[in-house]
């Protein structure tokens, strides 16, 4: 394909699609002659909608809709194909409420277009309490796969996964480093621990009403930025490339943090005498009545084992920590209006590799302020907006000098300064490079060998995402939470 413009449509055009996908449009446009065609998204938020897309100066055809379950509305389908087939429309990006994901997905492989897909692939409502919700993401995933190889054989279009840590310069020089030592000595990765806490505090009763990021509909943590640490653990494991030494099978466990314990770590007395008598203006209901209204929400905190096994032999261990309620700067009782980048938010991530005895690997993000717009040098540095460093140890065998450690900043691995949109932050940029690897698709300048996130490869997060989900059901009805998952050999090589 090699038009000279792209037509696009965005479905869904919440906080993220606002921060990411209209400014990296808006620039591509400038660029490329990218043209938003149109955006789609709830009559709930026609107002919010309307006035992100007027600061940039976008005009895009805006369809206001009501909330649906399932497949789409056959009137709806029907006129977004007219409407496909009216402007040329080539590519979709789908930014809704991931319960909407699998609905847009399916109807945009039928129609042949390429895809650009939020993380995460699906999930399922009450995913924390029912079996089949949870076995229903793998599903999910096979039935989307089966659908994409179909259309392949029709015309050759992108699905990929915004899955920004494929994308980041560090991730890639960190597997780089990994691929080296794979090489050098034929030794894989054996250990690998990831983590990451979203910085924020929510109160109660926010639990109850707050849309974004939500826990109401019986998922959580594992299906907000979840995924992300899913597919970057994953990523790690398999960097150093040498198949014939990869699991065939895992073994998943995971314990949650849910709802009901929330409200045994900090109760309604304990908020009055932090936050004074005013709290009760933010608490809409007793601890008794949020237990019961929260009995089947999703899950806040949670702890992943999983033991990766070939033949009859465990030959690696990996464990995945994802924190919702954990360190923030939040200090006050009513939230900002920005629940996406803001309120108090900060982020902390680190991941720890070992290569056997030749390498170890730490990967170091640690953020202590919620403003995040800032960029400059000193954001490097510890508790900065880009704070991010690659601690790596090395085996004297395998080093070329006789330093045993080496610490890289960003700035020691990548060279960019400030994007077109003037974001020095690095997570932007990354943000930015995955539509416009999308578009150079889209425009014949870019080979589907070169994506980095496609669909295909992404079934390892997914058996672990549903893997997980499937543990802690399994453990609350008192039953053995071990979940085995087959590694097929071919999505064990590195992609």
């Amino acid at each position: 394909m090699n038009n000279n413009q792209i037509c696009l449509a965005l479905i869904g055009c919440g906080p993220h699609a606002q921060r990411v996908y209209l400014p990296a449009l808006k620039r591509l446009s400038a660029e490329f002659g990218v043209e938003l065609s149109l955006v789609v998204d709830l009559c709930s938020k026609a107002d919010t909608v309307q006035n992100a897309l007027a600061k940039l100066g976008l005009r895009p055809e805006t369809w206001l809709i009501q909330p649906f379950q399932g497949a789409l509305p056959c009137a709806l389908a029907t006129r977004l194909a007219s409407f496909v087939l009216r402007k040329v429309v080539t590519g979709i990006i789908i930014a809704t409420e991931p319960l909407a994901h699998k609905a847009y997905a399916e109807w945009a492989l039928q129609q042949g277009l390429s895809i650009l897909l939020d993380k995460p692939i699906t999930t399922r409502e009450n995913v924390t309490s029912d079996i089949s919700a949870a076995d229903g993401i793998e599903q999910d995933y096979i039935e989307l796969l089966r659908l994409y190889e179909n259309a392949q054989t029709k015309r050759p279009t992108a699905f990929i996964i915004n899955a920004q840590r494929r994308f980041h310069p560090g991730f890639q020089f960190a597997e780089d480093l990994i691929s080296e030592i794979g090489l050098k000595t034929n030794c894989p990765v054996t250990f690998v621990h990831s983590y990451h806490c979203d910085g924020q505090w929510r109160l109660p009763s926010e639990f109850v009403t707050q849309e974004y990021h939500p826990y109401r509909q019986g998922y959580g943590k594992a299906s907000h930025s979840g995924y992300h640490i899913f597919d970057a653990a994953t990523r790690l494991y398999l960097a150093a490339g040498i198949t014939e030494k990869v699991a065939d099978r895992m073994e998943i466990v995971s314990s949650f943090i849910q709802p009901a314990g929330f409200l045994r770590q900090m109760n309604e007395t304990d908020y009055r005498n932090l936050l004074g008598p005013n709290y009760k203006d933010v608490s809409s209901w007793t601890d008794a009545e949020l237990y019961e209204i929260m009995a089947k929400y999703g899950e806040i905190d949670l702890a992943v084992n999983v033991r990766l096994i070939q033949g009859m032999d465990a030959i690696a261990n990996v464990s995945i920590n994802l924190v919702h309620n954990g360190f923030s700067r939040r200090s006050w009782m009513k939230p900002g209006a920005d629940l996406y980048k803001g309120n108090g938010r900060v982020k902390h991530e680190h991941h720890n590799i070992q290569q056997g005895p030749f390498q170890n690997i730490q990967i170091h993000s640690y953020q202590a302020k919620d403003s995040h717009d800032r960029g400059g040098p000193e954001e490097e540095r510890l508790g900065g907006n880009n704070h991010f460093e690659l601690h790596v140890f090395r085996n004297p065998l395998v080093t070329d000098n006789s330093q045993s450690l080496q610490v890289y900043r960003l700035s020691d691995i990548e060279v960019r300064g400030k994007d077109e949109n003037g974001s020095s932050l690095i997570m932007e940029r990354v943000k930015h490079d995955v539509v416009r690897e999308f578009v150079e698709f889209l425009l014949g300048r870019r080979s589907m060998d070169s994506m980095r996130s496609r669909f295909e490869d992404h079934l390892i997060p997914v058996l672990l995402m549903s893997g997980v989900y499937r543990s802690h059901i399994l453990r609350s009805i008192s039953k053995n939470p071990i979940v085995i998952k087959e590694i097929p050999l071919t999505k064990r090589r590195k992609k």
